[in-house]
């Protein structure tokens, strides 16, 4: 299993080999990361989760994570340029122009565009786009398109007037969207529905939407080859097997796979998936993928095992039907067609200087890695400052990120808690005390408030939760220490609710969701089971919704924060809307309240979003 190199490796590397491509520029090594122009003291974790190559190649940006801020790099010469706070919670970034940038700022719902003169960044403009943007991709210098996840939708933009002129309905929780190299297609694909939707880049028109595959979840970073011909997408699917090692051996439990689709369209049928678990070594949360100038060449980043996948792009074996649960045998005959890279850290976004170079932005090791793809190897690594020795928090978030914590390296806690948040997906874990049961992954936002845990309620100590998880679910060779626990709890006390997007411009309650509040608090009867900060209580009911396969009928109310951000509902996830829980499974007059008129239930659906 490949070691795994923790977050306090913050050091420049340096490794004496040039670059063999005259279409790319030559990089140059530097001594230190002293002698870089850095804004921030060395205190804060900058956490790159995206980066975008400048047109000319010679620089890059990153969007920073933690720190808030973005991150210009001079690339030939190993230096940063200048620093630039932003905004809260970059998410991505994308060169419209040789000057000018975007940048998604999850937390701001707002889309910042960035001057680029010399070596200052100042912003010009910041749009509003929507709940929770993720991804952003240019059509042209005036035309951009955003997925605002927490709206089911991209946002078009007309950049020079700063105006979201369209609103795209997509699938459930968008998370990349791509525009092909002919300006024709606009590709975006949704994490939660597990769909992928292809429209005109021009009129907007739909022109396909084709599902993965049932219980597909955590859609990466769409790349799109450059003759526009199809899309490779990373994911995971959920097999839906007991979470017990027999079938985390097998590969039956999660899979992370790659997707080609034919652009623009075609049937379910057409798209091919491709394995990338090696047996008794697997890939763990596969994340961004990139396909070279050329073609020749597909990268895909892997958060989870520190690593990065080198593909020869065109020479993949795409199986016609179903993949199977490990790569194919002949990608691992050492013929060059494939190799594992070994990063360390948390590589997250990643794209092409020219045509044999990547340039990885990696989160945890607060750094940029340039990777010779045709030798595969890092010929630099870049540091963007943070500081000497990781916090507790930042060792619990190391942890919750790595997939060698697991069996065989094949899933990490943020497989399933994606983003410290859920991924809407159902697994037969033996928090009930048994299998045979599929529960829905809870959000951890808030999560060290709401105790007891569990489904059924019945863990009371948080720190013993953890240990049992990367146990008793993860079934990890290597057992967690009293400090590797600590750090855990540590990092997830970190993770807070966002503001709902359902209250008015000032923060409060629409008049709607005023009424609803009356109704939960009255005729609904909701304040029994939720109630206080986080709308969740200590004890056990039973609210008739049937075994979960444990031999208890009662279940602990989850907290009721930050409902409008997900999907499914129920202990289950049998509901995938609020107005199927309250008209069917968990209907006022079943639990302790009244049955409720038609404007009633859209006033406490309006409530509950609120919160």
């Amino acid at each position: 299993m490949r070691g795994f190199l923790v977050c306090a490796l913050l050091s420049v590397i340096h490794f004496a080999a040039s670059i063999v491509n005259a279409a790319e520029p030559e990089f140059r090594l530097v001594s230190s990361a002293a002698e870089t122009n850095q804004i921030f003291d060395g205190q804060r974790n900058r956490s790159p989760i995206a980066v975008a190559v400048s047109p000319d190649g010679r620089s890059c940006v990153t969007a920073n994570q933690t720190s808030q801020s973005v991150t210009l790099v001079d690339l030939v010469h190993g230096e940063i340029i200048a620093e630039q706070l932003c905004g809260a919670g970059p998410s991505d970034v994308v060169w419209i122009d040789a000057k000018t940038v975007l940048v998604c700022l999850r937390v701001d719902d707002a889309i910042a565009v960035l001057n680029i003169d010399g070596r200052r960044i100042s912003i010009s403009k910041r749009i509003a786009v929507g709940d929770e943007p993720r991804s952003v991709a240019t059509l042209s210098t005036t035309r951009a398109f955003v997925a605002v996840s927490g709206q089911d939708q991209v946002a078009v933009i007309d950049v020079p007037s700063g105006r979201v002129t369209h609103g795209i309905k997509v699938g459930q929780q968008p998370c990349s969207v791509a525009v092909d190299g002919n300006g024709r297609w606009l590709v975006t694909a949704c994490s939660s529905s597990g769909d992928v939707f292809v429209h005109d880049a021009v009129t907007f028109e739909l022109i396909s939407r084709r599902i993965l595959l049932d219980e597909t979840g955590n859609l990466g970073v769409v790349a799109v080859l450059p003759d526009s011909s199809a899309c490779i997408i990373p994911h995971i699917v959920n097999r839906t097997f007991p979470v017990n090692a027999d079938n985390i051996e097998k590969g039956w439990v999660i899979d992370n796979r790659l997707s080609k689709l034919p652009l623009p369209g075609g049937e379910e049928w057409d798209q091919a998936q491709i394995g990338l678990d090696k047996r008794g070594d697997a890939v763990g949360d596969a994340y961004a993928a990139s396909v070279s100038k050329d073609g020749k060449w597909l990268v895909v980043t892997c958060g989870g095992t520190h690593e990065l996948l080198i593909f020869q792009q065109p020479k993949i074996p795409w199986p016609p039907a179903d993949p199977g649960d490990f790569i194919p045998d002949e990608l691992l005959t050492n013929d060059g067609r494939f190799r594992r890279l070994e990063l360390g850290g948390r590589p997250m976004g990643v794209e092409f200087i020219g045509s044999k170079t990547a340039v990885v932005a990696n989160y945890l090791m607060n750094s940029l890695q340039v990777v010779d793809v045709v030798n595969a190897r890092v010929v630099r690594t870049i540091s963007l400052g943070g500081p000497k020795e990781p916090s507790l928090a930042r060792r619990g978030e190391a942890i919750f990120h790595d997939a060698d914590r697991s069996l065989n390296s094949w899933f990490s806690c943020h497989t399933c808690h994606t983003n410290g948040h859920t991924s809407g997906l159902t697994f037969d874990t033996l928090n009930d005390g048994s299998y045979n049961s599929q529960k829905l992954t809870p959000s951890l936002r808030g999560v060290t408030h709401t105790g007891p845990w569990t489904w059924q309620g019945w863990q009371k100590d948080l720190h013993a939760a953890m240990r049992k998880s990367l146990t008793s679910t993860m079934h990890g060779r290597k057992p967690p220490t009293n400090d590797d626990t600590k750090a855990l709890v540590a990092f997830l006390s970190t993770l807070k609710h966002l503001q709902s997007p359902h209250l008015d411009k000032s923060g409060r309650l629409t008049p709607s969701a005023q009424r609803g509040k009356q109704v939960f608090r009255g005729k609904g009867g909701c304040v029994k089971c939720h109630a206080g900060d986080y709308f969740t209580a200590s004890d056990t009911f039973d609210v008739v919704l049937g075994s979960s396969g444990s031999e208890s009928l009662k279940h602990n109310p989850p907290s009721l924060r930050g409902l409008y951000s997900r999907r499914r509902f129920q202990h289950d996830g049998r509901a995938r809307s609020l107005k199927e829980v309250l008209r069917r499974h968990h209907r006022p007059e079943n639990v302790g309240g009244e049955s409720l008129n038609r404007n009633e239930l859209q006033e406490l659906i309006a409530y509950l979003k609120s919160l």
